[in-house]
């Protein structure tokens, strides 16, 4: 996440139409920033294996090209489908904190790269992004079916915190779970390892009977990644390479009816209090 954030940074820096915050000019920007930054990212993914960085194809499609600019080559149709779906559910998702993050930037009237790095920022945090990651930290600590239920159960036992359930808006159910599910379960069909399936079943089965606490989307992408043969460390960067349209929306639209947004708060400590004396600090 700190290579994805600084690739947007960076961008901003050589981009020559930085400081025009014009509608066509953002939107060129916008475009630029969507087509670098999974190149960039893909020479990372390559260079940090000691590999040959591996140039994007104009005949292939958004997703193929990061397939073979990561791996040297484009996997089975139904898998892209299956990363084509993962991308659109990931792409936008209403007033999260990066989202918010990036709207608050724009409204001082700086430019896009800004606060689509400052979006970054904010995702790289543990409480917003990084759920599909842990998800997979997880299902490796579990290791095999065999393993979850006792584990799923010791875990609620101890109040410890289950990565993948629940969701601030969606207290029934994350709407976007049934899709990346089925494509899920697709990947690991094409693959033939049930293992994570299986896991993923028994969590869930624990998790809504001890605590009617749903999976959010994160739950089933974490895996599906993991069986397309991405490192872990880039499922978050990937979650990038989508919400950059859905930043980009929300920075047009706050360009576009644009006030300044400066929230106030509330003191709620003592009424008085003791100036100490220079000396006596």
């Amino acid at each position: 996440m700190d290579v994805t954030r600084t690739i947007v940074s960076i961008m901003g820096l050589e981009d020559k139409e930085t400081k025009d915050n014009s509608p066509k000019a953002n939107m060129r920007k916008i475009m630029r920033i969507f087509a670098k930054t999974p190149v960039a990212l893909a020479a990372f993914y390559r260079s940090r294996k000691g590999k040959k960085i591996i140039p994007p194809k104009k005949n292939l499609s958004f997703s193929e090209n990061f397939f073979h600019m990561c791996f040297g080559k484009v996997p089975n149709k139904d898998i892209v489908k299956a990363f084509d779906v993962s991308l659109i559910l990931y792409a936008e998702h209403s007033f999260n904190v990066s989202t918010f993050t990036a709207r608050t930037i724009t409204s001082s009237l700086s430019d896009v790269h800004g606060a689509i790095t400052g979006a970054i920022a904010s995702l790289k945090g543990p409480l917003h992004g990084g759920a599909n990651e842990e998800v997979m930290h997880m299902m490796n600590k579990i290791k095999k079916p065999e393993n979850a239920l006792k584990w799923i159960n010791k875990t609620l036992d101890n109040k410890d915190v289950v990565m993948g359930f629940g969701h601030r808006v969606y207290k029934s159910g994350d709407s976007r779970v049934p899709t990346m599910r089925e494509y899920f379960g697709k990947v690991a069909k094409i693959k033939k390892d049930k293992k994570f399936e299986k896991i993923y079943d028994i969590v869930e089965k624990v998790m809504i009977e001890r605590k009617n606490i749903h999976p959010n989307v994160d739950y089933p992408t974490g895996p599906t990644y993991h069986l397309m043969g991405f490192d872990t460390d880039f499922f978050t960067p990937i979650f990038v390479l989508s919400r950059i349209t859905g930043w980009s929306a929300h920075i047009m639209e706050q360009y576009a009816a644009n006030k300044l947004i400066r929230p106030l708060s509330k003191y709620s400590g003592a009424k008085h209090r003791r100036v100490i004396r220079l000396n006596q600090r």
